[in-house]
């Protein structure tokens, strides 16, 4: 079934309106009786029917809500530095596709880019349309532009585990992952500064390295999280 996002979802009946109106009754063609699943971003969903199709609205009536928790055994939190134009939003679509928890835009000394909170909101409605296509309950949370700084302050204080994606000798630098309550960092095309690798390092962060080749950020970002969401807890990430 085709899924759609409401702002809060109850068991009954329900008015849609607005862009996923438009979207049910103009690309999805919806009619009386179509069935379809709602959800609000929580992790609540519901399986509902369409009672009425209006101009600009859908009215649905919603069966029993359910909840469903994060498949994986933790949350990651991914910090990277914006690459430029669509490349962003390819890169929030994807995270969002393959189960990251949270994902903050990281401002480095390097950086090339710095969305402001109209480019942050339009990202937020990319995580809408991923989330229906993945078939996701609950949203991926979208940070606004934050130094490297303020990142690890925050991951040394809710205690999480800091993974960095740089390039290095696998041998001596990967060491075994999980993505409990984890933090990922992916910095911008020219790669983190000495500076901020020192930074990084303090914080007994583990690095993580792809062999042969370097990879552009927003492939970084994704080949890594779905790295530490898919490793298992009993034999980590090689």
């Amino acid at each position: 079934m085709h899924w759609a996002w409401i702002e809060q979802l109850t068991a009954g009946e329900l008015l849609i309106e607005g862009p996923e109106a438009h979207h049910l009754l103009h690309v999805l063609r919806m009619k009386n009786g179509s069935r379809l699943t709602v959800f609000d971003g929580s992790g609540r969903f519901a399986d509902a029917v369409v009672v009425n199709v209006g101009r600009r609205d859908v009215r649905i009536a919603a069966e029993q809500v359910q909840e469903i928790g994060n498949p994986h055994c933790g949350q990651l939190t991914v910090a990277a530095a914006p690459p430029k134009g669509d490349r962003l939003r390819t890169m929030v679509e994807k995270l969002t596709e393959i189960g990251v928890h949270r994902l903050v835009l990281l401002e480095t000394e390097r950086s090339v880019t710095a969305p402001g909170e109209t480019r942050v909101e339009k990202l937020r409605t990319s995580v809408i349309a991923a989330c229906k296509q993945a078939r996701r309950p609950q949203l991926m949370e979208i940070l606004p532009l934050t130094e490297l700084p303020q990142v690890l302050q925050t991951a040394a204080t809710q205690q999480l585990t800091t993974f960095v994606a740089h390039p290095g000798p696998a041998t001596d630098r990967t060491r075994s992952a999980h993505p409990e309550n984890s933090l990922l960092l992916i910095g911008p095309e020219g790669g983190f500064t000495d500076s901020e690798i020192h930074s990084i390092t303090a914080t007994s962060a583990q690095f993580l390295t792809w062999p042969g080749t370097i990879l552009r950020t927003e492939t970084a970002a994704v080949v890594f999280a779905a790295m530490l969401l898919s490793a298992p807890a009993t034999t980590g990430l090689r």
